[in-house]
């Protein structure tokens, strides 16, 4: 039986983003990671190399008050560049380590975007990556790294020393089929998204087993292709439910609080762009209400800020929606 449990509501507050190839707005961003200093937020965009090869694929730096920082690392297979960029986080030192899937590593930066070194290469013995995904950083700056089509979940210190390895392929308890995301809590638990298992699986920190939230479906508190999660200081669980293009908050229990759809209306940016091109604007007003377009298309990841802010990527949409608890 399913046991929905009722909370304080979620409110939408705005969008951050618009597509853009370089500069402001993001191009199919697939994850974000918040800074653990300040308010910045590194957005980590995957968009289509092969397509728009001279733009699209890079780190932009923004907030979610809609600032514009910067960007860095364009695409290319050079060190300090990105291929199929995959996820992104933040340490206490405000390194950045950015998954690449097609150069199977994983490369750390600094809070300005310089390259400062990376680990990793094809294989399966430990160290070795088969196109790792998820990144996430604990309390004491250790990494953890979904290694996607080897199943498994790899822990690495801060300069890449290897530490522990958990997971292999299977559906039982503790097993992994094609994980893709990786979020740790408060208290350094680690949660992981077993995509092609309709869940989320959450151990210790040294992997350890401790329980399994969500079931295939598209009912109350079901997953279709789980991207990834978020968990936010009470331990209420958000997670990125790919397939079912929305997102479901589970509590710390691992009980469906409520669903999110998605509720876009224009980011400043792209208000900004619309009144710079009276063409697409006039276009736009003739529209019906615009409902498909508020809502979620292929979201991967949410992240939510100190403020306890919810930012949902929107990668389809190439956006952030960003919610409040009320």
């Amino acid at each position: 039986m399913t046991v929905t449990i009722k909370s304080r509501p979620y409110q939408y507050s705005h969008t951050v983003g618009a597509l853009g190839l370089t500069g402001r707005g993001f191009s199919n961003p697939m994850d974000a990671a918040i800074s653990k200093n300040d308010n910045r937020v590194y957005v980590v965009n995957r968009s289509n190399p092969f397509q728009a090869p001279q733009g699209g694929v890079r780190v932009g730096i923004v907030t979610l008050d809609e600032e514009y920082i910067g960007q860095f690392a364009g695409f290319g297979t050079d060190d300090g560049e990105l291929t199929w960029p995959t996820s992104i986080a933040v340490d206490s030192q405000e390194y950045v380590y950015v998954t690449d899937e097609h150069r199977h590593d994983v490369q750390v930066f600094d809070g300005n975007g310089n390259f400062v070194r990376k680990w990793g290469s094809f294989g399966s013995d430990l160290g070795e990556f088969n196109r790792p995904s998820g990144v996430a950083v604990d309390s004491h700056d250790h990494v953890y790294i979904v290694d996607h089509l080897n199943n498994r979940i790899q822990k690495f210190t801060s300069d890449g020393t290897f530490l522990a390895m958990w997971g292999s392929a299977g559906s039982g308890p503790g097993e992994l089929n094609m994980p893709w995301g990786v979020c740790v809590d408060a208290d350094d638990q680690v949660y992981v998204a077993d995509w092609r298992n309709d869940r989320i699986q959450k151990f210790t920190a040294d992997g350890q087993y401790l329980a399994s939230i969500g079931s295939s479906g598209s009912g109350d508190g079901q997953l279709n292709r789980p991207a990834n999660m978020g968990v936010d200081q009470d331990g209420n669980i958000y997670v990125a439910d790919w397939g079912n293009e929305r997102v479901v908050i589970f509590n710390s229990l691992g009980f469906p609080i409520t669903t999110l759809i998605g509720d876009h209306t224009h980011s400043k940016w792209g208000d900004e762009f619309l009144a710079a091109n009276q063409e697409l604007l006039d276009g736009r007003k003739v529209m019906a209400d615009g409902t498909p377009e508020k809502r979620f298309w292929g979201p991967t990841a949410v992240e939510i800020d100190r403020q306890g802010r919810v930012a949902v990527v929107d990668s389809c949409r190439h956006r952030l929606q960003v919610y409040t608890r009320v």
